[in-house]
């Protein structure tokens, strides 16, 4: 019974954070804000290349040896972007969208070319509220608590009954 009861208290765990995972990259912004889109890679060197693209084919930024190269990007991300050349020695290649329009959500890819490593980030637009809200919504990633009440009372539910079935 204690076997048991470890099986699903891991799977439980496990569950929580894979599930923590997938949504760490999502992002939910209202018309006008400004986003950070992450792109974090371990021990890189300034020189590497990045390509930033938006829906796989609209080129948003490329970081080419430590610059960023605006040339040939999408008219919908003109001097809507911004880099960190000084963050490039860590290996992090986050970019800003500004005033954000209903026409930048959709999913963005962050490209290494280097090792051919890609980081992938979903971000929402939504209308602006008629009146002003208290708090700025956070990305999903920040919603830890969600985790545990969906999926994890889904989870329990169903291991319940699977283990009730090997009980009989």
């Amino acid at each position: 019974m204690i076997a048991r009861c470890w099986v699903v208290y891991l799977l439980l765990h496990l569950t929580c954070k894979v599930s923590l995972q997938n949504s760490a990259n999502k992002f939910i912004r209202v018309v006008g804000d400004s986003v950070t889109l992450p792109c974090i890679y371990e021990n890189q060197h300034p020189s590497t290349n990045v390509l930033w693209r938006f829906n796989v084919s609209k080129k948003v930024v490329n970081i080419i040896n430590g610059n960023s190269i605006t040339e040939k990007q999408d008219e919908m991300f003109k001097n809507r972007t911004e880099s960190f050349p000084s963050e490039y020695a860590k290996g992090n290649y986050s970019i800003e969208l500004k005033d954000l329009k209903l026409t930048h959500a959709g999913n963005y890819t962050c490209f290494l070319q280097k090792t051919n490593e890609e980081k992938k980030i979903q971000l929402f637009v939504k209308e602006k509220p008629e009146k002003p809200t208290e708090k700025p919504e956070k990305p999903i990633q920040n919603q830890r608590n969600s985790c545990m009440e969906t999926e994890s009372l889904k989870i329990m539910t169903f291991l319940i009954a699977l283990l009730s079935l090997f009980h009989v």
